[in-house]
Protein backbone atom coordinates (compact mmCIF):
# COMPACT_ATOMS: atom_id res chain seq x y z
CA UNK A 1 0.00 0.00 0.00
CA UNK A 2 1.42 3.70 -0.95
CA UNK A 3 2.39 5.63 1.81
CA UNK A 4 0.23 8.35 1.30
CA UNK A 5 -3.10 5.62 0.84
CA UNK A 6 -2.06 4.78 4.03
CA UNK A 7 -2.02 8.13 5.47
CA UNK A 8 -5.26 8.96 4.03
CA UNK A 9 -7.00 5.70 5.46
CA UNK A 10 -4.75 6.44 8.91
CA UNK A 11 -6.91 9.69 8.84
CA UNK A 12 -10.26 8.75 7.65
CA UNK A 13 -9.96 6.17 10.66
CA UNK A 14 -9.16 8.80 13.35
CA UNK A 15 -12.51 10.76 12.18
CA UNK A 16 -14.49 7.39 12.64
CA UNK A 17 -13.08 7.41 16.10
CA UNK A 18 -13.40 10.92 17.24
CA UNK A 19 -17.11 10.51 15.48
CA UNK A 20 -17.79 7.19 17.58
CA UNK A 21 -16.16 8.61 20.86
CA UNK A 22 -18.71 11.65 21.02
CA UNK A 23 -21.51 9.56 20.61
CA UNK A 24 -20.61 6.83 22.87
CA UNK A 25 -20.25 3.72 20.67
CA UNK A 26 -16.87 2.71 22.20
CA UNK A 27 -16.91 -0.32 20.69
CA UNK A 28 -16.62 1.23 17.38
CA UNK A 29 -14.35 3.78 18.54
CA UNK A 30 -11.86 1.26 19.88
CA UNK A 31 -11.81 -0.97 17.00
CA UNK A 32 -10.93 2.33 14.99
CA UNK A 33 -8.01 2.50 17.51
CA UNK A 34 -7.03 -0.58 16.76
CA UNK A 35 -6.41 0.05 13.42
CA UNK A 36 -4.81 3.01 13.52
CA UNK A 37 -2.40 1.61 15.99
CA UNK A 38 -1.85 -1.57 13.50
CA UNK A 39 -1.10 0.29 10.51
CA UNK A 40 0.91 3.25 12.85
CA UNK A 41 3.42 0.32 13.72
CA UNK A 42 2.73 -1.45 10.49
CA UNK A 43 3.89 1.02 8.47
CA UNK A 44 6.62 2.89 10.94
CA UNK A 45 4.35 6.16 10.81
CA UNK A 46 4.07 8.71 13.77
CA UNK A 47 1.31 11.08 14.17
CA UNK A 48 3.48 13.16 12.71
CA UNK A 49 3.45 11.88 9.52
CA UNK A 50 -0.64 12.05 9.79
CA UNK A 51 -1.18 15.43 10.89
CA UNK A 52 -1.26 17.91 8.03
CA UNK A 53 -1.76 21.58 8.55
CA UNK A 54 -5.78 21.44 7.89
CA UNK A 55 -5.92 18.62 9.86
CA UNK A 56 -4.05 19.34 13.01
CA UNK A 57 -5.84 19.00 15.89
CA UNK A 58 -5.57 22.50 17.93
CA UNK A 59 -4.20 22.08 21.78
CA UNK A 60 -4.90 24.37 24.39
CA UNK A 61 -5.02 24.92 28.33
CA UNK A 62 -8.09 25.81 30.21
CA UNK A 63 -8.70 28.66 32.47
CA UNK A 64 -7.58 28.14 35.95
CA UNK A 65 -9.89 26.27 38.10
CA UNK A 66 -9.55 26.32 42.05
CA UNK A 67 -9.00 23.34 43.95
CA UNK A 68 -9.77 24.81 47.46
CA UNK A 69 -13.01 23.47 49.33
CA UNK A 70 -13.87 23.39 53.07
CA UNK A 71 -14.03 19.92 52.72
CA UNK A 72 -10.04 19.84 51.41
CA UNK A 73 -8.98 19.73 48.09
CA UNK A 74 -8.25 16.01 47.31
CA UNK A 75 -11.29 15.39 46.41
CA UNK A 76 -11.69 18.19 43.55
CA UNK A 77 -8.26 17.28 41.63
CA UNK A 78 -9.01 13.66 41.75
CA UNK A 79 -12.81 14.61 40.31
CA UNK A 80 -10.99 16.57 37.35
CA UNK A 81 -8.16 13.99 37.18
CA UNK A 82 -11.15 11.01 36.18
CA UNK A 83 -12.69 13.22 33.88
CA UNK A 84 -9.66 14.50 32.17
CA UNK A 85 -7.86 11.35 31.68
CA UNK A 86 -10.89 9.96 30.53
CA UNK A 87 -11.46 12.57 27.69
CA UNK A 88 -7.79 12.51 26.52
CA UNK A 89 -6.57 15.39 28.45
CA UNK A 90 -4.68 15.79 31.11
CA UNK A 91 -4.41 17.56 34.63
CA UNK A 92 -1.79 20.36 35.90
CA UNK A 93 -2.15 22.18 39.30
CA UNK A 94 -0.54 24.83 40.56
CA UNK A 95 0.84 24.47 43.88
CA UNK A 96 1.08 28.15 44.84
CA UNK A 97 -2.28 29.37 44.55
CA UNK A 98 -4.14 25.72 44.57
CA UNK A 99 -5.77 26.20 40.99
CA UNK A 100 -5.47 23.59 38.49
CA UNK A 101 -5.85 23.21 34.52
CA UNK A 102 -6.92 21.44 31.97
CA UNK A 103 -4.20 20.40 28.45
CA UNK A 104 -5.73 18.93 25.76
CA UNK A 105 -7.08 18.85 21.96
CA UNK A 106 -9.70 22.23 22.34
CA UNK A 107 -13.05 20.48 22.02
CA UNK A 108 -11.85 18.01 24.55
CA UNK A 109 -10.70 20.66 26.99
CA UNK A 110 -14.62 21.88 26.69
CA UNK A 111 -16.26 19.01 27.55
CA UNK A 112 -13.88 18.10 30.64
CA UNK A 113 -14.26 21.69 32.25
CA UNK A 114 -18.45 21.86 31.13
CA UNK A 115 -18.52 18.07 33.60
CA UNK A 116 -16.64 18.86 36.14
CA UNK A 117 -18.59 22.11 36.97
CA UNK A 118 -21.67 20.20 36.60
CA UNK A 119 -20.51 17.41 38.32
CA UNK A 120 -19.02 19.78 41.48
CA UNK A 121 -23.02 20.70 41.89
CA UNK A 122 -24.30 17.22 41.61
CA UNK A 123 -21.98 15.62 43.96
CA UNK A 124 -21.83 18.77 46.44
CA UNK A 125 -26.14 18.53 46.33
CA UNK A 126 -26.00 14.34 46.75
CA UNK A 127 -23.40 14.59 49.43
CA UNK A 128 -26.31 17.00 51.47
CA UNK A 129 -28.72 14.56 50.34
CA UNK A 130 -26.89 11.39 52.02
CA UNK A 131 -26.32 13.31 55.62
CA UNK A 132 -29.34 13.90 55.97
CA UNK A 133 -30.47 10.47 55.29
CA UNK A 134 -27.83 9.47 57.61
CA UNK A 135 -28.70 12.00 60.50
CA UNK A 136 -32.51 10.67 59.78
CA UNK A 137 -31.51 7.58 60.89
CA UNK A 138 -29.28 7.93 63.16
CA UNK A 139 -31.90 10.31 65.16
CA UNK A 140 -34.22 6.86 64.83
CA UNK A 141 -32.01 5.59 67.58
CA UNK A 142 -31.48 8.86 69.51
CA UNK A 143 -28.40 9.82 68.36
CA UNK A 144 -26.68 12.68 66.65
CA UNK A 145 -24.17 13.27 64.17
CA UNK A 146 -21.63 16.57 65.94
CA UNK A 147 -20.86 19.34 63.64
CA UNK A 148 -17.49 18.09 63.66
CA UNK A 149 -19.16 14.53 62.59
CA UNK A 150 -20.96 15.97 59.84
CA UNK A 151 -17.86 17.68 58.68
CA UNK A 152 -15.79 14.01 58.49
CA UNK A 153 -18.98 12.50 56.88
CA UNK A 154 -18.95 15.32 53.82
CA UNK A 155 -15.29 14.41 53.13
CA UNK A 156 -15.53 11.20 53.32
CA UNK A 157 -18.08 11.20 51.02
CA UNK A 158 -16.74 13.26 48.83
CA UNK A 159 -13.11 11.86 48.49
CA UNK A 160 -14.07 8.98 46.87
CA UNK A 161 -16.90 9.66 44.18
CA UNK A 162 -13.96 10.00 41.82
CA UNK A 163 -13.01 6.21 42.36
CA UNK A 164 -16.81 5.00 41.82
CA UNK A 165 -16.69 7.51 38.80
CA UNK A 166 -13.50 5.74 37.64
CA UNK A 167 -15.38 2.55 37.84
CA UNK A 168 -18.33 3.88 36.05
CA UNK A 169 -15.82 4.92 32.94
CA UNK A 170 -14.20 1.68 33.22
CA UNK A 171 -17.45 -0.29 32.43
CA UNK A 172 -17.68 1.29 29.65
CA UNK A 173 -14.49 0.61 27.60
CA UNK A 174 -12.48 -2.57 27.61
CA UNK A 175 -9.27 -3.05 29.23
CA UNK A 176 -6.82 -5.11 27.12
CA UNK A 177 -4.90 -2.91 25.96
CA UNK A 178 -4.55 1.21 25.29
CA UNK A 179 -6.34 2.67 22.35
CA UNK A 180 -4.77 4.18 19.73
CA UNK A 181 -6.38 7.06 20.60
CA UNK A 182 -5.13 7.76 24.15
CA UNK A 183 -1.70 7.20 22.60
CA UNK A 184 -1.75 9.58 20.10
CA UNK A 185 -3.81 12.07 22.15
CA UNK A 186 -0.74 11.58 25.09
CA UNK A 187 2.00 12.84 22.23
CA UNK A 188 0.27 15.28 20.76
CA UNK A 189 -0.03 16.97 24.64
CA UNK A 190 3.71 16.07 25.43
CA UNK A 191 4.60 17.58 22.00
CA UNK A 192 2.45 20.82 23.43
CA UNK A 193 4.64 21.06 26.65
CA UNK A 194 7.75 20.47 24.61
CA UNK A 195 6.91 23.28 22.59
CA UNK A 196 5.88 25.60 25.86
CA UNK A 197 7.92 27.89 27.22
CA UNK A 198 7.31 27.12 30.51
CA UNK A 199 8.30 23.51 32.24
CA UNK A 200 4.81 21.67 33.70
CA UNK A 201 4.48 18.46 35.74
CA UNK A 202 1.05 16.74 36.04
CA UNK A 203 2.55 14.30 38.70
CA UNK A 204 0.68 15.23 41.80
CA UNK A 205 2.34 14.89 45.19
CA UNK A 206 1.09 12.14 47.40
CA UNK A 207 -0.91 13.45 50.27
CA UNK A 208 -1.57 11.91 53.97
CA UNK A 209 -4.43 9.82 53.78
CA UNK A 210 -7.17 12.26 56.33
CA UNK A 211 -9.38 9.99 58.60
CA UNK A 212 -12.39 8.65 56.71
CA UNK A 213 -15.66 7.21 57.80
CA UNK A 214 -16.68 4.44 56.47
CA UNK A 215 -20.06 4.20 55.29
CA UNK A 216 -20.38 7.57 53.58
CA UNK A 217 -16.74 6.64 51.85
CA UNK A 218 -19.04 3.94 50.24
CA UNK A 219 -22.00 5.99 49.62
CA UNK A 220 -19.54 8.59 47.58
CA UNK A 221 -17.95 5.38 45.51
CA UNK A 222 -21.55 4.06 44.87
CA UNK A 223 -22.70 7.30 43.54
CA UNK A 224 -19.66 7.72 41.31
CA UNK A 225 -19.90 4.65 40.08
CA UNK A 226 -23.85 5.14 39.60
CA UNK A 227 -24.04 8.39 37.70
CA UNK A 228 -25.44 7.72 33.97
CA UNK A 229 -21.96 9.29 31.68
CA UNK A 230 -24.61 9.59 28.24
CA UNK A 231 -26.47 12.74 29.86
CA UNK A 232 -22.74 14.37 30.63
CA UNK A 233 -23.55 16.64 27.99
CA UNK A 234 -27.78 16.69 27.76
CA UNK A 235 -28.32 18.15 31.04
CA UNK A 236 -27.93 22.08 30.06
CA UNK A 237 -26.69 22.87 33.21
CA UNK A 238 -29.02 21.17 35.44
CA UNK A 239 -27.75 19.83 38.15
CA UNK A 240 -30.90 16.83 38.25
CA UNK A 241 -28.64 14.17 37.34
CA UNK A 242 -29.80 10.89 37.78
CA UNK A 243 -28.40 8.16 39.54
CA UNK A 244 -28.92 4.67 39.51
CA UNK A 245 -29.34 2.77 42.42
Amino acid sequence: MEKESVISKIRKLLRLQFGAEKIGSMAEACQAANLVKKLLFEYNLSMSDIEDEKAAVNMVESSDMTSIDKYGNRWKIALLHVIASNNLCRVFTRTYNKKMFVIGAEENVVVVKEFYEYLLKVFRRLSIERFNQAQNEAMLEGKRYTEDGERLFMRSYLEDVSSGLQENYDSLKPTSEETALVVCHNQMINDYLNESKYKLNDKHRKQRQPRLMGEAYLMGEKDGRNVNLSKQLKNNGSDQMQIEW
